[in-house]
């Protein structure tokens, strides 16, 4: 190092230690501003730091001069506390445990309500920070679940599975009864809502789905609300069990005529639509709702179908899945 070079560092942390001194004495006695001589230059210092935001990206030196020691940096947006200014253009500032130069050009005083607003900026980005880090460590969570239950294959997997309520057991009996036997692994229930479908279908379901099944799930018709949770629980176990090797589909809610139950086609379409985008690709849709008004559709009570209309959905998802 060049003799020159070192004097002036060591000046230049003797005055460094001089501003803390003198900015205690001065807090303490309310003294005004005082200046110091440096090589080259004169400090003034406040006896009381000053707010200023960092407007541009700067090095940060140890004595006020572009071929000094670079010491540490600063970057544009964040706040930093000066101590005071040089006459030749540069500001003496905090820069982690030391003090630093920065020149004007990087560097500006900030009112009470800037001062205001980048703080509650930055609270917000750290929360936001937060936010992000926890949803990460949560998803990651999720995922690691997910494989693990990805892991347990059923001692005997079925081929075909339909999870659904009142209109799947219809069509699981209009099959059997037109064909003889339902050729398809039926899990559904009379009046089910999603309550059912979370506590008994999914774990029911689960035991039987694994390498190979095809796995078609028409649920929502009694609780057409209910769009988000469904998706939820449809999204996890549809991983699951795609990962097991298996192919899942949701069958959009099909059709409804007037019934006494107030559900209607306007709130079976906002259904539809609201589940769809929700879902995660590895979940096909399949839209049986279009299908079946393009085929024309029998029903009984405005909810519930005809054997003819069942037989014609039965062989829709049959074929769609590419089970026939």
């Amino acid at each position: 190092m060049r003799k020159g070079t070192k004097k002036w560092t060591v000046l230049a942390a003797f005055a460094a230690a001089c501003f803390w001194f003198i900015g205690f004495e001065a807090n303490a006695a309310e003294a005004q501003s005082a200046l110091i001589q440096m090589p080259g230059f004169v400090v003034e210092q406040w006896p009381a730091p000053r707010v200023m935001a960092v407007n541009q990206s700067a090095a940060v030196r140890n004595l006020a001069q572009e071929d000094a020691q670079t010491i540490g940096a600063v970057e544009a947006g964040q706040t930093v506390n000066a101590w005071g200014q040089t006459d030749n253009g540069w500001y003496f500032i905090e820069c982690g445990q030391t003090l630093g130069y920065v020149r004007y050009e990087a560097a500006a005083f900030v009112d009470e309500a800037v001062l205001a607003q980048l703080k509650e900026q930055n609270r917000q980005a750290q929360q936001a920070a937060e936010e992000a880090a926890r949803a990460a460590a949560e998803e990651a969570a999720r995922q690691a679940r997910i494989a693990a239950a990805a892991q347990v294959q059923p001692a005997m997997a079925a081929g075909v599975v339909f999870i659904g309520d009142s209109r799947m057991v219809t069509l699981k009996e209009d099959v059997e009864e037109a064909f003889g036997i339902c050729p398809v692994a039926v899990v559904a229930q009379n009046g089910s809502r999603y309550e059912w479908f979370h506590d008994s279908a999914i774990p029911q379901a689960d035991r039987i789905i694994g390498q190979g099944s095809r796995v078609v799930i028409n649920m929502g018709v009694n609780d057409l609300s209910y769009a988000s949770k469904y998706a939820e629980d449809v999204n996890y176990w549809g991983a699951v069990w795609t990962q097991r090797g298996a192919t899942v589909y949701y069958a959009s809610v099909n059709p409804v005529w007037a019934n006494s139950h107030n559900i209607t086609q306007e709130r079976v379409d906002l259904f539809n639509s609201a589940l769809r985008s929700r879902l995660i690709p590895q979940v096909i849709w399949l839209d049986s709702s279009s299908y079946l008004m393009q085929a024309g559709v029998h029903a009984v009570d405005g909810l519930h179908y005809k054997p003819d209309t069942n037989l014609v959905l039965y062989n829709y998802y049959m074929t769609a899945i590419g089970a026939v």
